[in-house]
């Protein structure tokens, strides 16, 4: 099972709790879901931890939880799991991956509609819905049912879409493969391509190119890679595998003395590619391929090989230009005229404005799992000027206006407090607030003087 399946799961074992007697169980449903949130923010795969003996290392899943792990991972179910969703109606569960869908409010109505199919259940709560039949319901009404109506048609918009990893996971998939591929000794240089290596926020399959003598042997230790689900394609220069956590890895390998047009190839955005290549045909009447560049005035001489992007640019008349720039953006006119741009790096980040801390504020999803003076010692160990922490804002639908004040307020005291023990970072105070259906943010104004700002 991949994180997502997993974090799905245990959401639905929190949910069964909660539709049973959510005071009763508080302490369950707290801690499944924050197993769920862990697991799926989580760059390693669980099934993975669970071979090297490692799910201990898991925020916020203790003992009992590792051994439900365990199970899930040996047999694919977990008996104590099925004990407690025993008698919550499997057409619920769809239910809950619509937004706006309380565990509470899915089986009301999955009870009183005898809706029993897992399958047909969103479209038959959406006809329910346009017939004007949830509505009656006690605690529904008029505007609940059109939420319905919206958010399930919402949910049908986003349904299909390509599943692209967010960049911080397709890097850590990458640097691990990148990693073992340079155990082998024929491995000469390792690389990721296209949107990872130009850093985009979302990439879709894993692409790495191997610089090598011997693609044989490389290919063999790449489709051995112990975390692989399955071997999709092998062939004598590339091949493709299925991660344990369901991602592509696509390998190529290039010999060394063309490894460098191999990177710029597979590198640049398509715009950025296909303008590179029409420049250099119309301007220089070169051609340009993943296997270098040849002279088209001299189609009879040898194509020239880079083992370098740098000696490849160069040979366009160009700068070299960083794959984060490759986008068609001005960067081949700026590289050109020597005026490339100086991109930003990790030193030149002097703080932070959005982060969550491990503080007591009672939110509805999204605690941090670090507490503020470890995140303050830490930005200090980086050489940051300023830290502002912006927890979630109290659950409103847990807390009067009066308790979140007097949440915010004792938070606001321990800020205080930090800002006299921490002189050599400013602390900033903030919070991220809902946004309310009706346009109201989630704390009021009283609430909204405690803090600096806040970003909502």
């Amino acid at each position: 099972m991949t994180n997502d399946q997993i974090a799905k799961l245990l959401r639905q074992v929190a949910a069964s709790f909660a539709m049973k007697d959510e005071k009763k169980y508080r302490f369950q449903i707290i801690a499944y879901q924050k197993a769920a949130d862990s697991i799926a923010s989580m760059s390693m795969q669980v099934a993975d931890l669970y071979k090297e003996g490692k799910l201990s290392e898991i925020s916020g899943v203790g003992t009992a939880m590792q051994q439900h792990l365990s199970e899930l991972i040996e047999t694919g179910s977990v008996k104590h799991f099925q004990t407690v969703m025993k008698d919550i109606p499997p057409a619920v569960f769809p239910l809950l991956d619509i937004p706006s869908f309380g565990p509470k409010k899915a089986f009301k109505l999955v009870s009183l509609f005898n809706l029993d199919n897992p399958k047909t259940v969103i479209k038959d709560v959406e006809r329910l819905a346009k017939e004007g039949k949830i509505a009656d319901i006690e605690g529904f009404g008029e505007k609940s049912q059109s939420d319905m109506m919206r958010a399930i048609s919402e949910f049908g918009k986003g349904a299909g879409k390509t599943t692209r990893m967010l960049l911080p996971f397709a890097a850590e998939l990458a640097e691990n493969l990148v990693a073992y591929l340079k155990q082998s000794p024929a491995v000469v240089e390792a690389e990721p391509l296209g949107s990872l290596r130009r850093h985009k926020t979302t990439v879709g399959d894993v692409d790495i190119a191997v610089a090598t003598e011997n693609p044989k042997e490389v290919i063999e230790h790449f489709v051995a890679y112990p975390y692989k689900s399955r071997i999709i394609e092998q062939g004598p220069a590339t091949a493709s595998l299925l991660t344990t956590g369901g991602q592509q890895v696509d390998l190529m390998t290039q010999p060394v003395a063309s490894w460098g047009s191999l990177l710029q190839h597979f590198s640049g955005s398509k715009n950025h590619n296909v303008h590179l290549r029409d420049y250099a045909l119309k301007k220089l009447h070169l051609s340009l391929s993943e296997y270098g560049i040849k002279n088209m005035k001299t189609p009879s001489s040898p194509r020239e090989q880079f083992k370098t992007e740098k000696a490849f640019y160069n040979r366009l008349g160009m700068d070299w230009i960083p794959p984060e720039l490759r986008e068609d953006v001005g960067e081949i006119e700026k590289a050109l005229t020597h005026s490339l741009p100086k991109l930003v790096e990790l030193k030149d980040i002097l703080g932070d404005f959005h982060i969550h801390s491990s503080y007591p504020i009672e939110p509805s999803h999204d605690m941090g799992a670090n507490s503020m003076q470890e995140m303050l010692t830490h930005a200090k160990s980086l050489g940051y000027e300023y830290l502002a922490f912006s927890e979630h804002n109290p659950s409103v639908s847990k807390h009067t206006k009066t308790q979140m004040y007097d949440i915010l307020a004792k938070r606001q005291h321990y800020i205080e407090q930090l800002k006299e023990s921490n002189k050599n970072i400013r602390v900033i105070s903030l919070l991220e607030t809902d946004i309310l259906v009706n346009g109201d943010l989630a704390i009021d104004e009283k609430s909204l003087s405690l803090l600096d700002a806040t970003i909502v």
